[in-house]
């Protein structure tokens, strides 16, 4: 490959705050001697937040056919550089990976910006946040929750030792999302009002309706963030690992699985980080493992919920102890 063709793409007006990021340039140059890597530098325009929460989306044509070729292999570097209102990312494509060697006329290279806040990644199916509550980036933990929990806890780790051989930090102190540090944790079966509680005795006590879900009073997104934001249900956790595909990636160095739709909804995704697990003192493998909670319990099971859960093997449902400390990633709609 001697040179990539490169264009630039106008803004993508998303849903949100981030409404005001355009691109202004873009540049991309082959590294020499070749080794198969791109480096590309966006130049992009808005205030430092509104850029920080913006994604550059890539996409790169046959100039002859105008076929899509794969970009499957960006990673960024982390770093936002600029002042005022002109900021700049570094990507690096590993090119050679995803199109091997080709020539200058072969390939154009665009890129746009993605200001949405949320993501549909199935025909008809509900609109997935692009972060956790209590996060303001994709790559960001967020708070923990117990299952039917609404306040939100964070993991400070300063004091804590961290279990090399096993992965996890012990003698975390949990803040609460309001600021109160925690003098007991509050993810023990003791500090869990949800645990041991069969699907009658949850309903009886207003946890959940009749669909057998969290009402919104126990929903920690909706108490979080509002209406229309929820915690999907179970089925929709299920229809998240049917329908779309998943890779075991990093962003901004953080570990995590990419969620992309299938079809037409290939170019769309969620980063779900690995935000590990948090029972009692202890944040269990983070950046290794990640737990999400829905808003359905076990029916048949009064000590768990259902709960989605990855690491670099796998992807997938399983049961849990609705005492642990979980993340929470928000949907919007219904599926139709």
């Amino acid at each position: 490959m001697k040179k990539i063709l490169t264009a630039f793409a106008a803004l993508l007006v998303g849903m949100g705050c981030f409404a005001d990021v355009t691109v202004a340039d873009m540049t991309v140059q082959q590294r020499y001697p070749w080794n198969g890597k791109v480096d590309i530098v966006v130049t992009l325009t808005g205030t430092a937040d509104e850029v920080a929460n913006a994604d550059c989306v890539f996409a790169a044509t046959n100039s002859a056919t105008h076929a899509a070729l794969s970009v499957a292999h960006i990673t960024e570097d982390g770093v936002l550089t600029g002042s005022g209102t002109t900021w700049t990312h570094r990507f690096v494509w590993d090119a050679e990976a995803d199109v091997g060697a080709v020539k200058i006329a072969d390939v154009a290279l665009t890129v746009d910006v993605d200001t949405s806040v949320d993501v549909q990644l199935w025909e008809n199916g509900p609109h997935w946040a692009k972060c956790n509550v209590g996060a303001s980036k994709p790559e960001e933990y967020g708070y923990y929750f117990w299952w039917g929990d609404t306040v939100g806890y964070s993991a400070n780790t300063n004091s804590a030792t961290w279990r090399s051989g096993y992965y996890y930090w012990y003698g975390v102190t949990w803040v609460s999302s309001t600021g109160t540090r925690m003098r007991s944790s509050p993810f023990d079966s003791y500090s869990c009002p949800t645990y041991n509680k069969s699907t009658s005795e949850l309903q009886s006590q207003g946890y959940i309706d009749s669909t057998g879900n969290l009402v919104a009073k126990y929903d920690a997104a909706t108490v979080h963030l509002g209406t229309p934001w929820r915690m999907p249900t179970s089925d929709e956790m299920r229809a998240l690992v049917d329908n779309c595909t998943t890779t075991w990636t990093t962003r901004n160095g953080v570990y995590g699985r990419l969620v992309t739709g299938k079809g037409a909804y290939a170019s769309k995704s969620i980063f779900l980080p690995a935000a590990g697990d948090g029972s009692g003192s202890e944040l269990d493998h983070p950046g290794s493992y990640g737990y999400y909670w829905p808003s359905t319990p076990r029916s048949d099971l009064s000590d768990y919920a259902w709960g989605l859960y990855f690491y670099r093997g796998n992807f997938g449902r399983n049961i849990y102890y609705r005492y642990h400390g979980r993340s929470v990633r928000p949907l919007r709609g219904f599926a139709k």
